[in-house]
């Protein structure tokens, strides 16, 4: 974690401005799909700067980081003067450029069709989970949860709710501020209001863990299916894949969420409960969680004294960490 969060601190001090050479990442800690993209640079064991994006700020929608990507989103990475936006379509810029030597493939090339149709199948299947609805639907449903972890304590859940109630407003404010991103902000402002009704409605948000938990049982039982060498197995392959990271990010947010006895716990799929543990050893994965310092110091970044709570968490974060040194 310690290499991790200095590589962190490197890239909100770097003045590298993406005109350099080498990749520069523009994301923050604790986005869904952020994570998605710095674990696979791990796995391809690639050098890269960051930039943290603070979001708890509204940085994404400055005028500099809305000529990077109009939508005012992370990720974003810059390989010199080309921009990718959108952790799918950054996944797929590394693959295709960054997969010769000693940089692993995350798609197997070599292990015939019926591998890659696997791998395409479940990173389809696993990328259509709609995250943000899933998070921002277990704060206003907490009855499904139990014991959400960090950073999703309940001052951050009251602070992240806030946001979303009014950020249909906040998005077409910043929309008359930069006449350049006008017509995206304002459509965005529409899916958010759209967004919004769905994760408040307890039928709606009912269907998208329903939706949630075929995936998984579909994970489970190709798991299930892997008779021969299983504890070398990972999804699809002997190999990590990108169906793999979505995996993996997919069942830490649910995790994190308090979501984990819902879906695959107390032997409901055991499987999974296995392949969760294992990949939690996996160095790629130790490098793309937070710290928990990093959440402490999200809460100092805010700025934010009014906001009843924060100190507290902060307290509660600290002894944690405290706690969880004296029991190691």
């Amino acid at each position: 974690m310690a290499a991790s969060a200095a590589k962190e601190e490197v890239g909100r001090s770097s003045n590298d401005n993406g005109k350099g050479n080498g990749l520069l990442l523009y994301h923050h800690h604790y986005s869904f799909y952020s994570q998605k993209v710095i674990m696979a640079l791990h796995e391809k064991k690639l050098p890269f700067k960051v930039h943290i994006i603070n979001l708890t700020k509204g940085e994404q929608y400055q005028p500099w980081f809305l000529r990077i990507n109009p939508r005012g989103e992370v990720p974003v990475l810059k390989d010199g003067v080309k921009v990718i936006p959108d952790s799918g379509r950054i996944l797929d810029y590394l693959e295709d450029n960054f997969s010769n030597g000693d940089t692993p493939r995350l798609m197997p090339m070599d292990q015939g069709p019926e591998v890659r149709q696997r791998v395409l199948h479940f990173r389809t299947i696993i990328d259509h989970i709609p995250a943000g609805v899933v998070t921002m639907g277990s704060f206003f449903h907490p009855e499904f949860c139990e014991n959400p972890k960090q950073p999703f304590i309940q001052p951050v859940r009251k602070l992240l709710m806030a946001a979303d109630r009014n950020s249909a407003k906040t998005l077409r404010m910043h929309a008359e501020k930069n006449p350049n991103s006008r017509d995206i902000l304002l459509q965005k402002a529409k899916f958010q209001e759209t967004k919004h009704a769905s994760v408040t409605d307890k039928e709606e948000f009912k269907k998208i863990l329903n939706q949630v938990d075929s995936v998984l049982s579909q994970v489970e039982k190709e798991l299930e299916s892997h008779i021969e060498d299983r504890e070398n197995w990972w999804l699809c392959s002997d190999r990590f894949t990108v169906a793999d990271i979505g995996l993996t990010m997919l069942l830490d947010r649910l995790y994190r969420l308090g979501l984990e006895k819902y879906f695959w716990e107390a032997g409901k799929k055991p499987h999974i409960t296995k392949y969760y543990h294992k990949v939690q050893q996996r160095d790629s994965y130790k490098k793309t969680i937070p710290s928990s310092l990093s959440l402490v110091k999200m809460f100092i970044q805010t700025q934010a004294p009014l906001i009843i709570g924060v100190m507290a968490a902060v307290t509660v974060i600290i002894g944690g960490i405290l706690y969880y040194r004296k029991n190691k």
